[in-house]
């Protein structure tokens, strides 16, 4: 996707942590690790391909992608990153790290929608928002409940440390974990 807000089928926050935890437990077992920090790239470069043989992953680079940093096409079953992004990524990045699991949200929660690209003027509620939908399955994938009790009490730098995020995205995403 794009970053344009697009008005999807309301999902909670939970409903949203369950597909995440399903979506990580998955790509674990077939992976052979469980480690608190989830390697998102390899998981969509050779994990997800095993489990999905329609699943497309592409790098492409920043004269194709322009400002996107990645792109979710879920009727073609397409995971775009854009080359920098993607090489920031693997080199452990935790904004670019997130901007993978981010479209890997769009990808699972968006594939089976029929969306259409009419923007409009009203105003999202944030569980309707197909970005905070795709932000918060990357939050809780990269950083999930399930191991809430190896997180919980841990600043923030720690967690960001942990799980390979952002400080932005720990301090975030550890409200969740009281």
């Amino acid at each position: 996707m794009s970053g344009y807000s697009i008005k999807v089928p309301p999902e909670s926050r939970h409903a949203i942590r369950e597909a995440a935890s399903i979506v990580r437990l998955t790509l674990e077992k077939k992976q052979g690790s469980s480690s608190l920090y989830l390697p998102i790239i390899e998981m969509l470069e050779f994990t997800l391909p095993k489990l999905d043989n329609e699943f497309n992953f592409e790098v492409l680079p920043k004269s194709v992608m322009q400002s996107n940093h990645g792109l979710t096409i879920p009727e073609q079953k397409t995971i775009m990153l854009r080359e920098d992004v993607y090489e920031r990524a693997l080199d452990g990045c935790g904004r670019d790290r997130m901007t993978a699991a981010h479209e890997l949200g769009h990808y699972i929660l968006h594939s089976n929608l029929e969306i259409t690209l009419a923007r409009t003027n009203e105003e999202l509620r944030p569980f309707e928002d197909s970005e905070w939908q795709a932000n918060c399955f990357g939050g809780e994938i990269l950083m999930p409940y399930t191991k809430k009790d190896l997180l919980k009490g841990k600043a923030p730098q720690e967690i960001a440390d942990l799980c390979g995020v952002s400080l932005e995205a720990a301090t975030y995403q550890s409200k969740f974990f009281r």
